[in-house]
């Protein structure tokens, strides 16, 4: 960091800054910047979900896209999905037999895999996405395999090995299956010599039939190791990090147009993701219409559970998304009558979610499965959302049934209320209207746009009403030269130019804190070359992490907000800020969206401090992310920091052309070198 004075100059600067506190500031929302996470471009299998093995339990769900079925097909005429169970797909084997069966199973009625043997035979799993070698590995690394064996019309030995794209083996183990003749759980470590991706081999020599199901691989460091509330689903740590970075205050989920689903049984259903994983189960992703084969099954090894878990290690507001007995309307015209018994049940899995979470495992079986999850204390649970997208009359009806019965078993919580996919129309004012004067009610808007609209919209919130209901941002990106042939097209998203007309709309966010209470950038997670989405927060690929350049703009907005929202007056063309902090200390955010350098004057009104911190982040306007390889990837974004001196209650800043700056003052200055 550079420490400099802030110069005195004849030359007026372009842009003047006033930081004041507020009289009757409101207090800003610790929930302001969170996260919304979806299982769309392989976020959740293939992504969070430490087990890199696909379709590890044989019940693989996808979806039959034969007969143009497509998503412009379904939004276009609301085809009705063709699910298929595959329960062999993703498994290959050479020298033996593969079957599916589910009589006499280690869970009634669930499917498992019997491979006959005579003399070798070698079961390939490459993982996900597939079709080849999928496994990230990483050199040094334990790699933990377990699977239910059953081995009793067998004679022989299991051996496993990794593979790489060349078929080599890189490394095998002697797995160890315990005597007797029912199921078993059979375990072995492989650990790769070097970094790569691989394929996992399962080696039977001998004769007869091998029964086996819920095989995983997942690699010893993965998050939460060693804690005993994490039971059940596993978590990747490194994708973890990156949200820990982020400085959260809430998290969204489990989505997204997946809690709606598109009709046939195919919405969320929370009661099938808690509880031990073999007995959790599996769906197709409402996402794999975005797949050339369907290719997209939705194991819920993580699920609500592992999401309640998360939220508590990162110290964020749970967010859980509940089903409104509705379609999603985008795609469906299928909806639950408000006055029929399936309609009480829909009403009746919400009042359940809340015993889960919150209840007494001695008096409910539902806190009681959570409890022997490894979690007898209740988790923290303020907010439900009450569901996605969804609008009109008929939902706002479903949505005040599910919040009365809520809040007769809990009262005082907060209810999100969806207003349609767009951030106006009717379904828009239809929904805002519905949510007039009621205070626990917050309205969730969701905004893909071009970055002008983002940049036009920084002042949206200012004439708001303050009549009751607040709102949340629950989804938003922009990206250039928005249209579906550019989102499911040519790559132009995630720009620079993106990241800082999201950053312009954030200053108006934090200005309007009274207001506003949440925001949350949407996607959240993609693994690299299996996108459904083409704008995300974060990239990966089964061996890295490389947020994108919104990322960093979220992380600069929300590692530093203050109390209260103060008042930042800006007089200049093309700059945009806002302040928030309290009688001491002041935290803002500054953004240049034109093509030529600024010259700021910031002046501190109310505030005594004598140096500042700052940051400043700058690009080319079309810059992004790029992620070369499994194991490569770059960003354009430049970052400065400096410490500046403070004189009579103002600071000069050089802002570069694209950029965005964040000011936090300091009580004391830097420490002098000591001269003797």
């Amino acid at each position: 960091m550079t420490t400099t004075v802030s110069p005195t100059t004849t030359t007026r600067p372009d842009t003047q800054i006033v930081v004041s506190r507020r009289a009757n500031a409101a207090p800003v929302s610790k929930t302001l910047y969170g996260l919304f996470l979806e299982d769309i471009n392989f976020a959740a299998d293939g992504g969070l979900n430490a087990n890199v093995v696909n379709n590890w339990s044989f019940e693989g769900g996808y979806l039959n896209r034969s007969g143009g079925y497509s998503q412009l097909t379904l939004v276009a005429f609301k085809l009705k999905p063709k699910p298929v169970t595959d329960a062999l797909r993703h498994w290959s084997t050479t020298g033996g037999t593969l079957s599916a069966l589910s009589e006499g199973g280690a869970t009634a009625g669930a499917n498992y895999a019997r491979l006959s043997v005579r003399e070798r035979a070698t079961l390939t799993n490459n993982g996900y996405p597939g079709p080849g070698p999928s496994m990230g590995g990483r050199a040094g690394v334990a790699m933990q395999f377990s699977a239910l064996v059953r081995t009793a019309r067998f004679r022989g030995q299991l051996s496993l090995a990794l593979v790489d794209g060349n078929g080599t083996v890189v490394t095998g183990s002697e797995v160890v299956v315990p005597d007797g003749d029912g199921w078993s759980t059979a375990t072995a470590a492989l650990t790769p010599p070097r970094t790569g991706l691989y394929g996992l081999q399962i080696v039977a020599t001998g004769n007869g039939e091998i029964d086996l199901d819920d095989v995983s691989l997942i690699a010893e460091d993965h998050w939460g190791a060693g804690d005993p509330r994490w039971s059940q689903g596993r978590l990747r740590r490194d994708l973890v990090q990156s949200l820990v970075d982020l400085s959260p205050g809430f998290l969204r989920f489990p989505g997204g147009c997946i809690v709606e689903g598109v009709g046939d049984g195919n919405q969320y259903d929370w009661k099938q993701t808690v509880g031990p994983l073999h007995d959790r189960t599996p769906k197709f992703n409402l996402w794999a219409e975005s797949r050339p084969d369907g290719d997209y099954s939705q194991s819920n090894q993580i699920g609500f559970y592992e999401y309640f878990l998360l939220c508590e290690d990162l110290d964020m507001e749970p967010v859980p998304v509940v089903w409104a007995g509705l379609a999603c309307q985008y795609r469906s015209r299928e909806c639950v009558a408000t006055h029929s018994a399936e309609f009480k049940k829909v009403v009746q899995d919400a009042v359940d979610l809340i015993d889960w979470a919150t209840g007494d495992p001695a008096e409910s079986p539902w806190a009681a499965l959570r409890a022997a999850a490894g979690h007898p204390e209740p988790f923290r649970l303020n907010y439900v959302g009450i569901g996605n997208e969804n609008h009109g009359d008929q939902y706002h009806r479903h949505f005040d049934a599910i919040l009365d019965a809520l809040e007769a078993v809990r009262p005082g919580m907060r209810y999100i209320l969806a207003s349609g996919p767009f951030p106006k129309g009717k379904p828009f004012e239809g929904s805002w209207a519905h949510a007039t004067n009621r205070s626990n009610v917050i309205l969730d808007e969701h905004s893909y746009a071009k970055p002008s609209w983002f940049i036009d919209q920084s002042t949206r919130y200012d004439s708001y009403p303050r009549t009751g209901a607040r709102v949340m941002v629950g989804e938003y990106a922009a990206h250039p030269a928005y249209s579906l042939s550019q989102m499911f097209g040519r790559d132009t998203s995630n720009s620079w130019e993106s990241a800082v007309a999201e950053a312009a709309f954030l200053t108006g966010v934090e200005r309007n804190a009274d207001l506003v209470e949440m925001t949350c950038y949407a996607p959240l997670f993609a693994l690299n070359d299996a996108k459904q989405w083409r704008h995300n927060m974060i990239e990966f690929t089964q061996l890295l992490v490389q947020p994108t350049v919104n990322y960093e703009i979220q992380r600069l907005f929300g590692e530093a907000v203050g109390a209260f929202a103060l008042t930042a007056d800006v007089d200049g063309e093309g700059v945009f800020a806002s302040a928030t902090g309290d009688d001491e200390l002041a935290f803002v955010k500054i953004v240049n969206t034109t093509d030529r350098p600024r010259t700021v004057t910031l002046r501190f009104s109310s505030h005594t401090a004598t140096h500042a911190e700052v940051v400043h982040l700058s690009a080319a306007p079309h810059a992004r992310t790029r992620i070369s390889s499994v194991t490569s990837s770059s960003s354009p974004l430049q970052r400065r920091d400096e410490e500046i001196e403070i004189r009579r209650g103002a600071v000069e800043l050089t802002l570069q052309p694209a950029s965005v700056a964040r000011v936090s003052l300091k009580e004391q200055g830097p420490e002098r070198p000591d001269n003797g």
